[in-house]
């Protein structure tokens, strides 16, 4: 399976670099139309649970730090696990449950009824088409909703610490100690790998479909599950490198 992940990747950087202007405008077409279902449709749902996990973590952070005397903690506890580890991952993971199986799915069917077949008769890269637009997509929706879920956390975090007292100046001061620079970069780049994961497993599995339309709903399976498996192993990567 390795050999073949690769070669899928390379073949779609080699159609990457033999794109015609007719092609970047198809695949123009494309690409905003998986961004608008992976991003924009996304919005509501990833503001909610970000809001949702942010008030839920500040909220019982500061009561049992409180009992110690450690609310200062509370900025490490924000940064640490909602922004840094939760946020990318919970916002992978309904990237997956969402695009991942539809990416899956649509490049199943367009391999069981011939439309790839079809690209390729007509002198058309289906790589350019179908493969392309889509680890686009997904690495700038994946990335631009990581931001969302990280803005919308600090907002809800402060609404929690607020309803236990906390004025908005220190919550500032003690969330601003422990964010950094570095936490804004590394949720850009788990953004980009996280999204180019949810792209290339998903499609890989879905135009590895050969025997019919009762293939589909496996293929789909088994993007979903290489991909969670891929997130959760690319985020121990970069607790290890970015420790």
């Amino acid at each position: 399976m390795l050999g073949g992940l690769a070669r899928f990747v390379l073949r779609a950087v080699r159609a990457a670099a033999r794109l015609t202007r007719a092609g970047r405008w198809v695949m123009l077409r494309v690409l905003i139309n998986q961004i608008r279902f992976t991003a924009l449709q996304a919005i509501g749902l990833v503001a909610f649970l970000a809001a949702i996990l942010a008030f839920l973590v500040i909220s019982q952070s500061i009561r049992q730090l409180g009992r110690f005397g450690a609310v200062d903690n509370l900025g490490t506890i924000m940064v640490v696990a909602v922004i840094r580890e939760l946020g990318p991952l919970l916002t992978a993971l309904i990237v997956v449950s969402r695009s991942g199986t539809a990416i899956a799915a649509e490049m199943a069917t367009n391999r069981v009824m011939g439309e790839v077949t079809a690209l390729e008769a007509m002198g058309i890269d289906p790589y350019i088409y179908l493969v392309l637009p889509r680890m686009l997509g997904a690495i700038v929706s994946v990335a631009t909703l990581m931001i969302l879920f990280d803005a919308v956390a600090l907002v809800s975090g402060y609404v929690a610490a607020a309803t236990s007292g906390m004025a908005l100046s220190r919550y500032t001061a003690i969330v601003l100690k422990t964010l950094s620079a570095k936490d804004v970069w590394l949720t850009l780049v788990k953004g980009v790998f996280f999204g180019a994961s949810v792209a290339v497993f998903c499609s890989y599995h879905g135009l590895a479909v050969k025997a019919g339309p009762t293939e589909i709903p496996q293929a789909v399976t088994r993007g979903v599950v290489a991909t969670i498996v891929a997130i959760f192993i690319l985020s121990a990567v970069f607790v290890v490198v970015a420790a």
